[in-house]
């Protein structure tokens, strides 16, 4: 509990990116994330499996994250050492540059079977997760941008909400959303957001 209280103080402290804003400095965000090209890409898109991509991701996500990797609660033997040695604004000038990239557009799975495909996208409709990722899977303030996000890392971020090993952003929305997803049902949703093909209005 007093770990939580904690984290929340954190987030608190840490403004929050207004619409259209970024709330931290994009080139010292970009001077700072020359330790991350290593594993996240040069350009935030991971070429590395099992490791996300992070352009065009929402600034508050990135934020929170960060918060979580060096307060502990989102343990990562990788990414604790890291982050732990992060200020406030450096977390803030990290969230601002790599919301300012382009987000990657190219899917970052391979073409998956047209049923498996449709099984992913039934049970993304069926846990509304449009509600908050929105319906181009590009998310909002603190929801991830996921769509074409690699397929593998999907995976293991859902598995990890599932077992609890991974804290939901500030409520326990995607807890709850894949506490009740099995192993197939896991990987069929990843298939669908790693090709993600917005539909034409």
């Amino acid at each position: 509990m007093k770990t939580f209280l904690s984290v929340m103080a954190a987030i608190v402290l840490l403004p929050v990116a207004h619409a259209g804003a970024a709330s931290g400095d994009i080139a010292a965000g970009r001077e700072k994330a020359r330790i991350c090209a290593g594993c996240h890409g040069e350009n935030g898109i991971s070429a590395s499996p099992g490791i996300p991509s992070l352009a065009g991701q929402r600034d508050q996500f990135l934020q929170w994250q960060l918060v979580f990797f060096r307060s502990g609660r989102r343990p990562n033997l990788l990414m604790g050492p890291i982050v732990a040695q992060l200020s406030d604004a450096d977390i803030r000038n990290l969230g601002a540059y790599y919301a300012s990239l382009p987000a990657n557009t190219a899917p970052a799975g391979t073409k998956p079977d047209e049923a498996v495909r449709a099984k992913g996208q039934q049970i993304v409709a069926e846990h509304h997760c449009v509600n908050c990722h929105t319906d181009s899977l590009r998310g909002e303030r603190a929801a991830a941008s996921i769509a074409d996000q690699r397929e593998d890392y999907l995976i293991k971020a859902l598995t990890d909400y599932r077992s609890g090993a991974r804290p939901s952003v500030g409520v326990a929305a995607m807890t709850e959303a894949a506490a009740g997803l099995n192993d197939e049902e896991i990987a069929a949703i990843a298939k669908y957001v790693a090709t993600f093909e917005p539909v034409e209005k």
